[in-house]
């Protein structure tokens, strides 16, 4: 056995990163990686400081046992540890998912507290080859279910754990997505209604021959299956990398054998209620690297993919403001670009605050609905907005509907609508819900706008004006795509944040945020992300 600390981890891995956090549940893979970056950390000059983080989920009895265990393990090697703990009720459908979810949002709070810039976990190869294999049992149910005639899943999803054009989950780490179809193998019920220990084997896809998989939408569905990524963005905040992605679990099981340190065996590692255990079971692992092969292939047309849609949106006349969003109208070989039905479904997703991309099906449907030779205005909605296009082009803004009201609490952050992450820095509780008429329109009235949020108060303008006819079109203003600004109520007033944030001294933070990314981004949709980002910065 022999494993190669430089082919592990990468010095870039670890620059500007003074503390890093290391997620370790005592399994054999988080042990080994822990004590793999202390061996590599022994030749670098200035190390960061690692900090254990242990999640108990409460799930299970022993769970609170286990934590403490590896507590003495770092205790004993002089690393500090923490427990965090998943309080509250807990679900009772989809659990891996949303403990998932929950685990990684509980090691950012983790993060964000420590300073550190790094989450690292104990993925494998292992991992990835089960997730391959479900990921292409999907992509099957979903080529069968359009066959058929079905509708198939409504979204596919670009972020993350947190996308694809098949029915996936989102990026590498989607929360919410759903379990996923139980294809690989069927369990039988019991009389008694408890699943008994049979476990019958299906004709299991084999992803090293099924070529049909990868053929029938291209590199759509290659985004997929590129699987867990090594790199990505937590809350675009924190680094969360997956250096043992290229090492299976065995190997990892025999170098902690060799250090004498012990490891500690979940049981819901082998409950088939579960459907990775499922396909754990059904599947054989004498072709990992070709899967490996197979995975970074897909990882590789995945950035290609996002490069060329943000070449794309470069090449278009593309302007955001003001909850509107407007395409020119493209030259005809840009609307039959490969890749323009999927801008269209982007920006839809982000003016609606979806948190997931559009499914194949409704992409393939777009260029079919757009036509810009119409001398009328045409509309539909789509996820979540309205989409209006002509001659002039497409103008997409949030649909008049299902926005929400919502109070924010003294030194509390919460992200309304999907499209906006607002936080209270004032004392007292505020209230955010869509701009009405009433308040816009006394704004345009007075042909100004406030230096400060709390200055309409009862009709009456009670501070000094700075124009603003440089940032609205005061003359024609466009009123439905205003009314999905949010508007911040308090006992001093009011205030149309994205349209005041040049003027006022109120204690409220208002950021803009793209849901499908905004969890968890991949390094792979990194030349995407970076093209979209700026459009909706309010600056």
């Amino acid at each position: 056995m022999l494993i190669q600390l430089a082919k592990i981890f990468k010095k870039s891995d670890f620059s500007h990163c003074q503390k890093l956090i290391v997620a370790a549940s005592g399994g054999g893979d988080s042990l080994a990686l822990l004590f793999l970056l202390k061996d590599y950390f022994k030749i670098l000059l200035s190390p960061p400081e690692i900090i254990v983080v242990t999640v108990d989920h409460q799930l299970r009895e022993e769970s609170a046992c286990e934590a403490q265990k590896v507590a003495e393990i770092c205790r004993a090697y002089q690393i500090k540890h923490v427990i965090m703990r998943w309080e509250g009720t807990k679900p009772k459908t989809d659990i891996s998912q949303k403990a998932r979810v929950a685990r990684y949002d509980l090691l950012f709070q983790e993060a964000e507290k420590q300073g550190a810039t790094l989450i690292m976990t104990g993925h494998t190869l292992n991992d990835q080859v089960e997730t391959y294999y479900m990921r292409c049992q999907r992509v099957l149910k979903d080529k069968a279910v359009s066959q058929q005639g079905g509708r198939g899943d409504e979204v596919f999803a670009l972020r993350s754990e947190g996308g694809s054009f098949v029915s996936v989950e989102q990026g590498d780490e989607a929360a919410g997505a759903r379990c996923g179809v139980e294809v690989v193998g069927v369990l039988r019920e019991g009389e008694r209604g408890d699943y008994n220990n049979t476990w019958e084997e299906m004709d299991v896809i084999s992803p090293l021959k099924d070529t049909n998989v990868l053929k029938d939408n291209g590199e759509l569905i290659e985004r997929g299956l590129s699987c867990i990524a090594r790199e990505a963005l937590l809350r675009r905040k924190v680094r969360l990398i997956r250096p043992l992605l290229g090492i299976k679990r065995d190997t990892l099981r025999a170098y902690l054998r060799l250090r004498g340190i012990a490891w500690i065996d979940d049981p819901t590692n082998d409950d088939l209620h579960f459907e990775r255990v499922r396909v754990r079971r059904s599947i054989h692992f004498k072709n990992f690297s070709e899967v490996a092969q197979k995975v970074n292939e897909a990882a590789l047309k995945r950035r290609q993919y996002a490069q060329m849609i943000a070449d794309l949106i470069l090449a278009l006349d593309v302007v955001v403001e003001y909850g509107r969003c407007f395409i020119e109208r493209p030259a005809p070989f840009l609307c039959r670009h490969p890749g323009f039905p999927f801008v269209v479904g982007l920006f839809a997703v982000l003016m609606g605050g979806s948190s997931y991309l559009l499914a194949f099906q409704k992409l393939s449907a777009l260029n079919q609905k757009l036509c810009f030779h119409s001398l009328e205005k045409k509309r539909f909605t789509l996820a979540g907005s309205l989409i209006e296009y002509s001659q002039k082009g497409i103008a997409f803004w949030r649909e008049a509907r299902n926005i929400q009201e919502a109070i924010i609490l003294p030194g509390q952050t919460l992200l309304w609508d999907g499209r906006y992450q607002i936080t209270n820095h004032e004392r007292d509780a505020l209230k955010v819900r869509a701009a009405d008429l009433v308040h816009l329109k006394q704004f345009f009235r007075y042909g100004k706008y406030c230096s400060n949020t709390h200055i309409i108060k009862e009709g009456e303008v009670i501070r000094d004006m700075v124009d603003f006819e440089a940032m609205v079109d005061r003359k024609r203003p466009h009123f439905p795509s205003l009314q999905s600004l949010p508007l911040v109520l308090g006992a001093k007033g009011i205030d149309i944040p994205e349209l005041s944030h040049l003027f006022c001294r109120h204690k409220v933070t208002v950021q803009r945020i793209l849901a499908p990314f905004n969890w968890l981004s991949l390094r792979e949709d990194a030349a995407l992300i970076n093209v979209v980002e700026p459009f909706f910065n309010i600056t």
